[in-house]
């Protein structure tokens, strides 16, 4: 059935059903934002397959058909175009890196976790969605904990119209950083370009 299913489904879907269920634990991700509002972003940390991780949690071990077939999951993953590298480590988690680049108006969508989009007014919204007090407990339980960072660097033409930073870059140098992890904050910053 499985096999029916990959064989039906678009990459783009194929990897949306890969990562939805992907956790990032430990990573730091960032977006280089260009003058004219193109962008690349990047992604590097292990990420937890959630379902694993339960099945991990209810049966206190995986088994070696399991181990398979989330090696083959990473595999997969690897052939993606912006994936660089996705390698099972055990556990249930990968490592994992991606890299890639928009062009201007582009949106992006990363792990279900970060977001980049641009409003019909030229409004671009670069975001990380938090975590709800539940995924939170759920997460604690499985003995997931997130910790990572997000970093946007911007160009000198870039109006900050808000943000909630962490960090901020000091005379105009540097970033925009946010630390992701047991924080409630939606990390979010919403710029738009002077002409």
């Amino acid at each position: 059935l499985m096999h029916k299913l990959f064989a039906l489904l678009t990459t783009t879907a194929l990897v949306a059903l890969l990562t939805a269920c992907l956790v990032p634990e430990r990573f730091s991700a960032s977006v280089e934002v260009q003058a004219d509002g193109s962008y690349s972003y990047r992604f590097d940390g292990t990420v937890v397959n959630a379902l694993a991780v339960m099945k991990l949690r209810k049966q206190g071990v995986l088994s070696e058909k399991d181990h398979q077939e989330l090696a083959a999951q990473a595999q997969q993953l690897s052939r993606e175009p912006e994936v660089r590298k996705a390698v099972y480590k055990g556990n249930a988690r990968y490592a994992l890196e991606i890299a890639g680049q928009r062009k201007p108006g582009e949106g992006l969508r990363l792990l279900d976790m970060f977001t980049v989009q641009t409003d019909r007014n030229g409004v671009m919204t670069i975001a990380a969605k938090p975590l709800k007090d539940k995924e939170k407990r759920d997460f604690a339980q499985l003995g997931i904990t997130m910790n990572g960072s997000l970093k946007v660097s911007l160009p000198g033409n870039a109006e900050v119209l808000s943000q909630n930073a962490s960090s901020t870059p000091t005379m105009g140098m540097g970033a925009y950083s946010w630390k992701i992890g047991g924080l409630n904050v939606r990390p979010e910053i919403r710029l738009r370009f002077r002409p």
